[in-house]
């Protein structure tokens, strides 16, 4: 009992631990609230197309006059709007590369000349269109909606009181008040069971979460199938005599679990996917082929941070891989709505690339422009990257005796000794 009161007091006992907490009390809500509690007031050149169809009358200028009081009217800072056509918009928003767009409809002007002249008739319908991409999410549509519809809406107020002011009889002014209608509607609609856009962010948390806390099982367990360190099991502890390999043999056999685990790994997260929860897979290889690169990558850079940092490695894989990369990742909260700092890291941040790929292959069938190529290329940058300061620093620690694991070695007896904080007769 003295020597545990001893130990429990003396403060290389209790101090880092609490100094570690205290850190992510500071740290974890300044990573997850500070990138995602303000997106509007953060929002940046957010992509958003403006088209004009080609008008089926030319006896007026509505569509244009509409058209550029939109964008006259539009919060730059926050918008980024873009001149397209039609074609380009499918084409755009089906790669993920515009957010929303509006629309004048092509028999806009021949509406509004219908409208202006009173003509009987069926009444007039011009419309301006919202045209929304729920494949980026539901937030990214609400920050859309939210920054267009109130300008939409100001300039139909205020094209309708310049017509107004033209009409003939009370009746023409009354109508032309509000001479457009505002439509808000996806362009192209999701599938179901796709969690409103949000299925591939929660895909590639399990992806991410597979290859980081697979690295975190393998790493201990390795370490003590080798009698570096005990295995325990509830009150089992079990030590193994110690078999003397290099760090760098060490790190090349944790890889190999992790490479061998990936591709069953990955099968196993589709097949409950697709078949139990009826997610849609519309390329059930590329999808596979792409989760088990990933899960690898992870896996493999998650290994080289436990050889390199050793006991902080918990925390830098956590910050990386997980805490920083959730707010860069764009799967539900557009970078264009996140602090600068997060749009800055997300260049290295790794589930930017997983999201992007993700979303491409469910979502945009592959298409060219959705950026699955450029997915694929920064995975496999990552992975070798890992891989080869991993290689490299384990060499050097292999070079250098001090950095022995080797619980025998005559350094690491010298170092356990003097770490001891409590000294007992």
């Amino acid at each position: 009992m003295k020597v545990a009161r001893a130990f429990g007091r003396h403060p290389g006992t209790w101090l880092p631990p609490l100094l570690v907490v205290l850190f992510l009390a500071a740290a974890l809500p300044a990573v997850y609230l500070g990138g995602s509690v303000d997106p509007a007031g953060n929002l940046r050149d957010l992509p958003i197309g403006l088209i004009v169809e080609p008008q089926t009358s030319a006896a007026n200028t509505a569509a244009d006059q509409v058209a550029t009081a939109i964008r006259n009217s539009v919060n730059h800072e926050a918008i980024d709007l873009i001149s397209m056509s039609a074609e380009e918009e499918q084409r755009q928003m089906g790669a993920g590369k515009i957010f929303g767009a509006v629309r004048i409809s092509a028999d806009f002007n021949a509406e509004i000349g219908r409208l202006a002249s009173g003509a009987a008739g069926p009444p007039a319908h011009a419309v301006v269109h919202l045209d929304t991409a729920p494949a980026t999410g539901g937030l990214t549509t609400g920050l859309f909606t939210g920054q267009v519809a109130p300008v939409v809406a100001a300039v139909n107020a205020k094209f309708g009181a310049q017509m107004a002011a033209d009409a003939a009889t009370v009746a023409s002014a009354t109508a032309l008040a509000a001479p457009f209608t505002v439509a808000s509607a996806p362009l192209t609609p999701l599938a179901g069971h796709t969690g409103l856009g949000t299925s591939i962010f929660y895909y590639a948390i399990v992806l991410v979460l597979l290859g980081f806390v697979g690295a975190s099982v393998i790493h201990p367990t390795v370490d003590s199938a080798s009698g570096f360190q005990p295995s325990e099991f509830g009150p089992m502890v079990q030590r193994r005599k110690y078999i003397h390999l290099l760090r760098l043999h060490l790190l090349l056999i944790k890889w190999g679990v992790m490479l061998a685990a990936a591709p069953l790994g990955a099968g196993i997260i589709q097949l409950i996917a697709g078949t139990m929860l009826d997610m849609p897979i519309p390329a059930p290889l590329e999808l596979y082929l792409f989760s088990t690169t990933t899960i690898a990558a992870i896996g493999i850079g998650a290994l080289t941070v436990f050889a390199v940092f050793g006991s902080l490695a918990p925390l830098v894989n956590m910050f990386f891989f997980v805490a920083l990369a959730m707010t860069t990742s764009a799967g539900t909260i557009p970078l264009e709505a996140t602090p600068q700092f997060f749009r800055t890291i997300a260049a290295i941040e790794p589930m930017r690339p997983i999201v992007t790929g993700l979303r491409s292959i469910l979502y945009y069938d592959s298409s060219v422009l959705s950026g699955l190529r450029s997915a694929w290329i920064r995975i496999g940058i990552g992975a070798a990257i890992g891989a080869a300061v991993g290689a490299v620093v384990t060499s050097l620690f292999d070079a250098h005796p001090p950095f022995s694991r080797d619980p025998g070695h005559p350094v690491a007896q010298s170092g356990s000794s003097a770490a001891e904080p409590v000294h007992t007769h």
